[in-house]
């Protein structure tokens, strides 16, 4: 089994706990208070995938460069890019490094702060982070260490360079969308998330080329706004159920919007993969435990946040990656609302 595609949340997955959980088990972490059974049912179930749990070889202990700045703009409880700060801090572990996150909430006076203390400290750089894919106009924080940005990038022109890591999110859009169509799905819906977002413009342009690259002409009608709700999600739902030519399958940017999908798939009296398949976006816990088990391309946070821990290291060591900017791509998994081709009885 290939390790790599292994990560804390396909074991948090399976074992029926949270990510943090996983990382506590597997890092030995004797902070909290956690019992015997749930640790022995995460250790099962990463024996049982096939991860392997090893540490780096450690680098000199130089007073210079013992921590590793995570800087980013505030996040929700909720927010899958918590998988990427999760995994930053597993890889500086693994390096003998100490992640310090510092979350600088639009504040010019916070912001001034945190720069001065990582210019002050024995920083070996920064990680800057977006939870959200964006550019930037310029940096919002430069302070004198190396830096690597993370789900965010800077324009060509700008001046220093900086490395960023990034999700491939055309590429999801695309291999979603020919994954419906190579099941025999002939009308493929869209529910997209907000349409300003780059990362929902980016699986909209994936989602459009496999069509093409398929022989099919993109409809306009077949592409819908959810702007990640799951109620929009619902009554968009069910105007593509009522259009002459209703879709056979349905790509939905998020998990938790296909969740609003699904119930009006069901009030319609239609069954999913029977009559309509159903694809997602994110591979959140929620897709394996829904009903049935809905088909999602991963979001490869867990790895985006590995690799800019890596880059950090490798800039530390006067080393150069190879490219500015590196997009990586999330695995697609394939479950249950997916398989078998559609009887099309709509």
């Amino acid at each position: 089994m290939n390790n790599k595609r292994i990560t804390m949340s396909a074991i948090a997955a399976a074992a029926g706990v949270s990510q943090s959980t996983v990382s506590l088990v597997l890092n030995g972490s004797t902070t909290i208070k956690l019992a015997d059974e749930t640790r022995r049912r995460v250790l099962e179930k990463a024996v049982e995938l096939g991860y392997q749990h090893k540490r780096a070889e450690h680098l000199p202990r130089g007073p210079s460069a013992r921590k590793i700045a995570f800087v980013f703009n505030g996040l929700t409880s909720y927010d899958p890019f918590l998988d990427a700060i999760n995994a930053c801090n597993e890889r500086a572990w693994e390096a003998d490094r100490m992640l310090v996150t510092f979350d600088y909430r639009n504040s010019a006076e916070l912001t001034r702060l945190i720069e001065q203390e990582i210019n002050q400290g024995d920083y070996l750089g920064m990680i800057f982070a977006s939870s959200m894919t964006r550019q930037l106009a310029e940096m919002e924080l430069s302070p004198q260490v190396p830096t690597v940005l993370l789900n965010c990038y800077l324009e060509a022109t700008s001046l220093p360079e900086r490395y960023s890591i990034l999700p491939a999110d055309k590429l999801a859009g695309y291999k979603v969308t020919a994954h419906l169509l190579d099941q025999g799905c002939k009308r493929v819906a869209l529910i997209q998330g907000e349409p300003w977002m780059e990362a929902n413009s980016l699986r909209l342009e994936g989602y459009r080329q496999a069509l093409i690259n398929h022989d099919l002409i993109p409809e306009p009608q077949w592409v819908r706004v959810g702007n990640w709700s799951l109620h929009e999600a619902y009554e968009q739902t069910r105007q593509l159920l009522a259009l002459p030519q209703p879709p056979d399958g349905i790509f939905c940017c998020s998990d938790y919007m296909a969740q609003g999908c699904y119930q009006a798939i069901a009030e319609a009296g239609l069954r999913i993969p029977e009559d309509i398949l159903v694809a997602g976006h994110d591979n959140q816990m929620l897709a394996s435990e829904m009903e049935p088990p809905l088909s999602s391309i991963e979001l490869p946070y867990d790895e985006m946040g590995k690799q800019a821990v890596d880059t950090l290291l490798q800039l530390a060591q006067g080393e150069k990656p190879i490219a500015l900017q590196m997009k990586l791509e999330g695995e697609l998994l394939i479950r249950a609302s997916t398989r078998g081709r559609p009887v099309n009885r709509l």
